[in-house]
């Protein structure tokens, strides 16, 4: 069984709302994927210290990071304890080494220049899709994008960057998402979804395991062409964390949220309520005012 955050949530009497949305339409592919630009959006929130800091909820703005920049030169402005394999290896959620690596080796023809990271706990929906994602997609369609990798971080990622890529997709740019949280992707129903069988935080791989890092992004963009534009599934691909089979990882997520990360995650749900946007029982409406 895949990891559930609904399942700890439930041992401390807390829900997430899922809201639960219709198959989106798929846009075409443009290109094969050898011949495809690469853009690539993340929702841990890495950027450069001498940017604006992104906020730690609620923030519907991005910020720009070039691929030549090193990834010891950013943070991780999103404050989930399950940052913690990100702040060993920044790749395991902007894996922008592998890429380029990937770039190197044929799997696509080139990687854009510029990818866009946000902190994906938000749940201002129409503002979001309405103001950011045109500014988003402009700069994805400057660089000739064909194929927009989504990476989400956290739970709340998981909801916001499926709305972000159904309202991409929506607009004509393809997107292909890697999930480490079935249930929320299998309710949000992103376009072309793998599903790796990881800890949060861990879109991209373990840490420092490079060769496994390349062959999870090659898998994701092998099976992109391979999604039924008539039925919505998503697709598991073959990884696991330990060769074994071992996953004690499971315990370490679990203990991260319950030695503290709940709290955060209970600040952030409270900011959400309080300027947020609910979804459930919403989704034909938005998907229909939103174009999502």
């Amino acid at each position: 069984m895949p990891y559930s955050f609904s399942r700890l949530l439930a041992e401390f009497d807390k829900t997430i709302a899922k809201p639960v949305f219709d198959p989106p339409v798929l846009t075409p592919l443009r290109k094969p994927i050898a011949e495809s630009t690469i853009g690539l959006f993340v929702s841990c929130g890495a950027q450069l210290p001498d940017d604006p800091p992104l906020l730690e909820t609620e923030d519907i703005s991005f910020r720009l990071l070039h691929r030549d920049t090193p990834l010891d030169r950013l943070i991780v402005s999103h404050q989930t304890l399950v940052r913690k394999w990100a702040l060993e290896d920044l790749n395991v959620a902007y894996p922008i080494e592998r890429l380029i690596e990937l770039e190197r080796e044929g799997v696509f023809r080139r990687l854009a220049h510029t990818s866009v990271s946000m902190v994906g706990s938000i749940e201002r929906y129409t503002e979001l899709v309405e103001q950011t994602i045109p500014s988003i997609k402009a700069i994805y369609d400057a660089q000739g994008v064909d194929l927009v990798l989504v990476l989400p971080f956290c739970p709340a990622c998981h909801r916001a960057t499926g709305i972000i890529a159904r309202a991409l997709e929506a607009r004509g740019l393809p997107t292909v998402s890697t999930s480490v949280l079935w249930e929320m992707s299998e309710a949000v129903k992103p376009p072309r979804t793998c599903f790796l069988d990881f800890p949060l935080g861990c879109p991209a791989g373990k840490p420092f395991a490079i060769e496994q890092q390349r062959d999870i992004l090659r898998s994701v963009f092998a099976l992109t062409p391979a999604f039924d534009a008539g039925a919505w599934a998503m697709k598991t691909l073959p990884h696991t964390w330990s060769p074994d089979g071992d996953r004690s990882w499971e315990t370490t997520t679990d203990d991260l949220y319950r030695n503290g990360g709940l709290a955060i995650t209970a600040a952030h749900m409270a900011a959400h309520a309080a300027v947020g946007e609910s979804l459930v029982g919403k989704e034909r409406a938005f998907a229909v005012k939103c174009n999502c």
